[in-house]
């Protein structure tokens, strides 16, 4: 018996998981899972689906002495933790309004009714913890887990005899408990594909932002006020976004507007700035739109697309406003806002050098690959709003820390060699510390010594990770800390030493490093870790050495030729 619901309960895990791959590919849920709102019939919408999944668990479940051996509890449970309240008790409620009657009088009939809207309800007051979690899959088995318990209590006190509700506990319990909460891990995880789909469209999206600012920089340079400058950034903005248009703005006027499917009204001078545009100069924030009121200069356009727009600054005042339309359902609203957020940025900085007439190249045109589909686009918005609060007072500094982004990012983005000059190494590594050093200035003190006669090539990207993460979560851990990189030559090693003054890595994280268990988190280290041990050999992995005033990580780097080296790699 217990062999059988075994294999009933896996290949309704497959089942659902089959559900949930489908489900994901489908314009709705993408829709609903990035909306910032979503109205009534999208959510009973939703319910329904989900709901359905759990009346097809209650058909495809076993029947063990008068209980249904099933996975009902994934399909109830995952609509409160996607959709929310509303998704997840009208799920609850259909499925454990069918379980009743299914089995109408039937011996646990009511009481898994009723734990099937329990764990609804189980499923909706997790929603938010979970979703600011991430989904983390321990904390969703023992969700489940929980929800599986719930239901054997209930069904020893609703069930009746005892005796009979006893028996059947006994023989689904375990069962149940382990291979629903298991599937619930999976058939979320299924679901995080669509977030990993926006990862890669917020890159590309980043891509175009650095782009567009790089061809825009000549125009920039003359200010807002021409405006056939103006007007060739809406259309280099269009061509490279793809997207439906652009708006540029002062305080008082459209400065350039491009939309060729909806066209502004020809007395458009009349109506003054749109609401959203007003909203963005008042609340000096990222805004969006969906729809105007009828006397608004974007009424039609808003019938048809939606908007999104940002401030522009110079020398800490708003002194515009760009806005791009879109079509509306975009599958992830936030990827947009970040778009147009992280081009007012990156225009703003460069409208505020033209004041100063210190313009400078920004950044070099970018192509994302593999590991640098990793990049923060925080630690962008910091460099820029670092640099952003030097132009005013010290200028050539902020030409400085603009030379070291566009370093930063050239290097990050550019390169095509899987090994290079160790002194290419650190120079990408010195544009991150010189932007880290003006963002926490005295708090962050750096030292940095290495050889000026080494000769040796080293993997690309293998220090800033560790540069970085002896920052950020080592010295800057504290109110002050310090950062020491040094490099020295031992017969035949080049030793790379990366020290901290933080507070050390937890031995479990460390432990986890070196049997390959370390989450998606700390994938930097983990990374670099394997990639050592895959060109050089296992022993040369990362040797971390921490305690509770620091964290050192040292790397060696044989200067003979490695174990699955090119030709063109070798040290020495």
């Amino acid at each position: 018996m217990t062999i059988d619901i075994f294999k009933n309960l896996l290949l309704n895990l497959s089942m659902l998981v089959i559900i949930a791959q489908l489900l994901t590919k489908t314009t709705f849920v993408k829709q609903f899972m990035f909306a910032y709102k979503t109205d009534l019939k999208s959510n009973i919408a939703l319910a329904v689906v989900f709901g359905l999944i759990s009346i097809l668990s209650t058909y495809t479940g076993t029947n063990v002495n008068g209980a249904i051996v099933n996975t009902r509890v994934i399909g109830v449970m995952s609509g409160g933790i996607i959709g929310g309240p509303i998704v997840g008790v009208g799920a609850a409620i259909i499925g454990g309004l069918h379980r009743y009657f299914f089995d109408v009088g039937g011996f646990t009939a009511l009481a898994c009714a009723i734990s099937t809207f329990v764990e609804g309800i189980l499923g909706v007051m997790a929603s938010k913890y979970l979703k600011k979690t991430s989904w983390k899959k321990n904390d969703i088995f023992l969700l489940a887990a929980l929800a599986e318990v719930f239901q054997m209590i209930i069904i020893l006190l609703v069930a009746k005899p005892f005796p009979d509700a006893l028996e059947v506990v006994k023989i689904i319990a375990l069962p149940m408990i382990l291979f629903n909460s298991t599937g619930m891990v999976i058939f979320i995880s299924v679901f995080n594909s669509i977030f990993i789909e926006q990862d890669n469209e917020s890159a590309k999206r980043i891509k175009q932002a650095f782009d567009i600012s790089e061809q825009c920089l000549p125009f920039l340079r003359k200010g807002m006020y021409n405006k056939q400058n103006m007007d060739t950034v809406v259309k280099t903005i269009l061509e490279n976004s793809k997207d439906a248009g652009v708006v540029i703005t002062d305080k008082e006027k459209i400065l350039s507007y491009q939309c060729d499917e909806v066209p502004l009204k020809k007395e458009w001078e009349e109506y003054g700035l749109p609401e959203i545009v007003r909203a963005i100069i008042r609340d000096d924030a990222v805004c969006m739109a969906e729809k105007a009121e009828e006397g608004d200069i974007f009424y039609e356009q808003l019938k048809k697309f939606a908007v999104f727009g940002a401030p522009l600054h110079s020398k800490g005042q708003v002194v515009g406003v760009i806005l791009v339309f879109t079509k509306k359902f975009k599958l992830s609203i936030q990827t947009d806002r970040d778009f147009v957020n992280g081009l007012s940025k990156l225009f703003s900085t460069q409208l505020e050098l033209s004041e100063a007439q210190k313009q400078r190249e920004m950044l070099q045109k970018a192509e994302f690959k593999a590991l640098q589909s990793q990049i923060n686009p925080h630690f962008l918005f910091n460099a820029l709003n670092t640099i952003t609060a030097f132009c005013r007072e010290k200028p050539d500094k902020a030409r400085e820390l603009l030379i070291a982004l566009s370093t930063y990012f050239r290097n990050t983005l550019n390169t095509n060699h899987y090994m290079i000059d160790i002194y290419d190494e650190f120079s990408h590594v010195d544009s991150y510390l010189q932007l880290e050093k003006a963002r926490f200035d005295d708090r962050l003190t750096l030292v940095i010594d290495v050889p000026a006669n080494l000769s040796c090539q080293v993997p690309s990207f293998i220090l800033q990770p560790i540069v970085e993460n002896a920052v950020k979560h080592g010295a800057m851990k504290r109110s002050t800390g310090r950062v020491e990189v040094k490099v020295s030559q031992m017969e035949d090693l080049v030793v790379i030493s990366v020290k901290d003054s933080g507070f050390g890595i937890p031995q479990k994280i460390i432990d986890a490093l070196h049997n390959d268990t370390l989450d998606s988190s700390k994938v930097g280290l983990s990374n670099v870790d394997k990639r050592l041990r895959s060109i050089y050999g296992q022993k040369y992995g990362l040797d971390i050495r921490t305690s509770t005033s620091g964290t050192e990580i040292i790397i060696r780097i044989p200067l003979e030729k490695g174990e699955e080296r090119d030709e063109d790699s070798n040290c020495g």
